[in-house]
């Protein structure tokens, strides 16, 4: 779980859950390496349900210490919006689970709208009626159609990191500036990833961005590391 903190107050207002595939030798085997091929056998979907309900229950543990307000965002892909109970199979994890739907974020990127927009969008919308919450990842690195960003039911916007890693430097903030800005237009909280150092932090703080998460603030963390992150963020 990567800690997600308030720009303003540095408390942690949630977390993005991130897959990690450890091997028998301590070695780890990389995202880039496991999602495609769990995307090309399918797997995809089983190990798409599987992190919606850890996180769901993950939600649940948060609420017994006493962290109310945090949230879970997990990452979805295009196999499991094309699957029929797609929808059915979220809303009966956060049944399950007992909690408020709110506190589970649905991650897109961009490619994945324009793969199939009208599907993506109808399952969204589903998912807004129910109150869970959506967010759209890696903005302005595809090839999206800012007509689908307006038919999206969205939360946050999250400014990807590559238009974070020199943002600090002169002349080349434009295009993260530009999203920030955005999504404020649209009434959306906008959260930056990959920060790395506070001269970025500084200057996010400067355009108003309200959310942020990387290595400066923490790694992603097991779940008793993410308790005891809690605890001294909060």
């Amino acid at each position: 779980y990567q800690p997600q903190l308030n720009l303003t107050n540095g408390k942690v207002i949630g977390a993005e859950a991130l897959l990690r595939w450890r091997t028998q030798s301590g070695e780890f085997i990389s995202p880039s390496v496991f999602i495609p091929l769990a995307e090309y056998s399918g797997l995809i979907i089983e190990i798409g349900d599987w992190v919606i309900n850890q996180a769901c229950m993950q939600i649940n543990i948060l609420e017994q210490h006493g962290f109310d307000e945090v949230g879970i965002s997990v990452n979805v892909s295009m196999p499991q919006f094309k699957r029929d109970n797609f929808v059915e199979r979220i809303i009966e994890a956060t049944h399950k689970h007992q909690i408020a739907p709110n506190k589970l974020e649905l991650e897109i990127t961009e490619n994945v709208v324009m793969d199939e927009p009208q599907v993506v969008v109808d399952a969204l919308n589903r998912c807004k009626k129910e109150g869970i919450s959506i967010a759209l990842d890696d903005f302005g690195t595809g090839f999206s159609s800012l007509s689908y960003l307006q038919k999206l039911p969205l939360d946050r916007l999250k400014v990807d990191r590559s238009f974070i890693s020199d943002m600090d430097k002169p002349g080349k903030s434009f295009i993260g500036d530009t999203i920030i800005n955005l999504g404020k237009q649209m009434n959306l909280k906008v959260i930056a990833e990959g920060i790395e150092n506070k001269a970025q932090e500084t200057h996010l703080k400067a355009q108003g961005c309200d959310e942020v998460q990387g290595f400066y603030y923490a790694k992603a963390l097991p779940e008793k590391e993410f308790l005891s992150f809690l605890k001294k963020n909060s």
